[in-house]
């Protein structure tokens, strides 16, 4: 376990890294905290959330979590817990691994003169901040598939636009559930007076980038799937303007071809088999009957593209 404490005139912030059950004993009986309440606080499945307790708040947030693997999606993945208890004379904040803005603040106490809900707030505000970078380097890879979709390089992109999806949804849920716990703590008299505004100003920025990328991405996995389906058209269609012109085609051959079969056979008694004139008029005969099927299939309009 790793703490830090620094004292000003009215409160004490103690900050607790990676704590063991030992030590979680020993911080219940000097803060008079619920055990029940310390041996949770580090269950990595928490959302944000807030809770008032006898002789203090105990409140939840979620940091993004640096070690995040690319494609990870849920909450529990992109983000790990901050807790803090807040009582009469302490602000006490626990968390599993190093956080930037816990280390950053650490290094400027020292130098100012806070009070409790100043310094609670700085933490809340750096806390949202974690999540501005991930978030514009998910909208820089939303861009990115938005011009392969135009340059018609697909590949993966169903894919790729679903991964984005739900790691922006993933945010979208954070930021909604902090909004939450801003709104629980303004409502409630117990809690140390807080610069709201100062706190919900970054909020509603993340709120509105998140809200925005979800509806982008949908948008754009719905146009790659449009486009796929257009081009799954175009190749069907093509498909059937060959099909319509071999079918036309048959339908000059087939009985051309049944008439050159009844008079291929090789019977020694067939009527015009003698017959002097039979050659040309069995030529006449094909070229009247090629000539009445091309009107026919003409008034049909089968000849014509516009009615395919």
């Amino acid at each position: 376990m790793k703490r830090f404490e620094h004292a000003w005139q009215d409160f004490t912030w103690i900050d607790i890294e990676d704590p063991k059950k030992e030590d979680l004993v020993n911080l219940a009986q000097e803060f008079e905290i619920p055990m029940q309440a310390l041996a949770t606080c580090m269950d990595p499945d928490h959302l944000p959330r807030v809770e008032y307790l006898d002789h203090s708040t105990y409140i939840i947030l979620r940091h993004f979590d640096d070690r995040a693997r690319p494609g990870a999606g849920s909450i529990q993945e992109l983000s790990t817990k901050l807790v803090f208890f807040v009582g009469k004379k302490y602000v006490l904040t626990l968390h599993r691994t190093p956080l930037p803005c816990i280390d950053d603040k650490k290094d400027k106490v020292k130098f100012e003169q806070l009070e409790m809900g100043q310094l609670i707030g700085r933490l809340f505000v750096k806390v949202l901040q974690s999540f501005e970078t991930p978030l514009d380097e998910l909208i820089n890879k939303m861009d990115t598939i938005e011009g392969r979709i135009y340059a018609l390089r697909r590949k993966n992109i169903l894919r790729e636009g679903y991964h984005l999806k739900r790691r922006a949804s993933g945010f979208k849920k954070i930021f909604k559930f902090t909004d939450s716990v801003l709104t629980n703590l303004q409502q409630h008299s117990k809690f140390p007076a807080l610069n709201y505004d100062y706190v919900r100003d970054p909020l509603a920025r993340l709120l509105f980038d998140t809200d925005n990328t979800v509806e982008e991405i949908t948008g754009l996995i719905n146009l790659h799937l449009a486009l796929m389906s257009q081009k799954t058209n175009e190749a069907s269609f093509k498909t059937n303007e060959i099909m319509r012109i071999l079918t036309v085609v048959s339908i000059f051959f087939l009985p051309l071809n049944f008439i050159a079969g009844v008079y291929g056979m090789n019977f020694e008694f067939m009527p015009e088999l003698k017959h002097h004139y039979g050659y040309f008029s069995v030529l006449g005969t094909m070229a009247l009957l090629a000539i009445a099927i091309l009107g026919w299939v003409w008034h049909k309009g089968w000849l014509s593209k516009d009615d395919f």
